[in-house]
């Protein structure tokens, strides 16, 4: 086997003995790649911690077989602590873009802007003010559907392209999860499934599609319209990927209830 470094990010963890598992990483250089962590869960080990939520330089062994390659070793280059005011939130975030990478990003499939991104949004969770958090992760998810192919069409209807300030009806715009944005009077179809959004917070959707991360750190947003907003691009993923598993972003909503409850 070739041995290789890139830098990666831990996008999630299998343990299947005491002291091996295999990682799943968000890497610069290749994508998503899953490599064979041995002996790595000991106490012991002599190689460089995998710590989440970091930049990490990874040496490995590369495989061309169906088997994945192994890890040889990590060095530290960048840790994001997430323990600033509001740390449940700032975790459950970065958590949550985690895993979205890791459900939605193919293997192999090389995509250095988005890791650039992805970067970025780990640093900004980490320092921003509490009350960005919902608006910096909000724009990251949008913009990773678009990285990924799965651009919503939130500025104007899918069906006849009326422009989003013409959708509103009786206060709120009617968001179709199946076809990825606000559905005018005249589009809309029976039987089809629709999110109602209040018209400031559809307008606010929008913007934060088109706003680059650094400017989404000025957006503050309510416990409830985020909750609302979260809930609409998950059914929207849910109909346009294969993904059959319950996203656990769903779970951490109600962590982010708990931490606003106790604050």
């Amino acid at each position: 086997m070739a041995l290789k470094t890139t830098e990666a990010v831990v996008l999630k963890a299998f343990n299947w003995s005491e002291s091996s598992r295999t990682v799943v990483l968000f890497t610069r250089d290749k994508g998503r790649l899953a490599l064979t962590d041995k002996g790595g869960r000991r106490f012991n080990s002599r190689r460089g911690r995998l710590i989440p939520f970091s930049r990490l330089e990874i040496t490995y062994y590369d495989s061309q077989k169906e088997s994945a390659g192994y890890i040889s070793d990590v060095s530290l280059v960048e840790s994001f602590s997430l323990e600033g005011e509001g740390a449940l939130g700032r975790l459950a975030y970065a958590s949550a873009a985690c895993e979205l990478v890791f459900h939605l990003l193919p293997d192999g499939q090389v995509q250095t802007d988005l890791y650039r991104y992805f970067i970025t949004l780990l640093s900004l969770l980490d320092k921003v003010e509490r009350q960005s958090l919902p608006a910096v992760f909000l724009t990251f998810f949008i913009h990773l559907l678009s990285y990924l192919g799965y651009h919503p069409s939130l500025s104007s209807c899918p069906g006849c392209g009326r422009d989003a300030g013409e959708l509103t009806v009786d206060g709120s715009v009617f968001f179709c999860p199946e076809r990825g944005g606000g559905i005018c009077s005249a589009c809309q179809r029976t039987g089809e499934q629709y999110i109602p959004i209040p018209e400031p917070g559809y307008k606010l959707l929008v913007q934060l599609q088109r706003a680059p991360l650094t400017q989404a750190v000025s957006l503050s947003m309510g416990y409830g319209e985020t909750t609302l907003l979260l809930e609409a691009l998950i059914k929207f993923v849910g109909y346009q990927t294969d993904l059959k598993a319950k996203l656990k972003s769903l779970e951490f909503l109600e962590k982010l209830k708990d931490s606003n409850n106790t604050s």
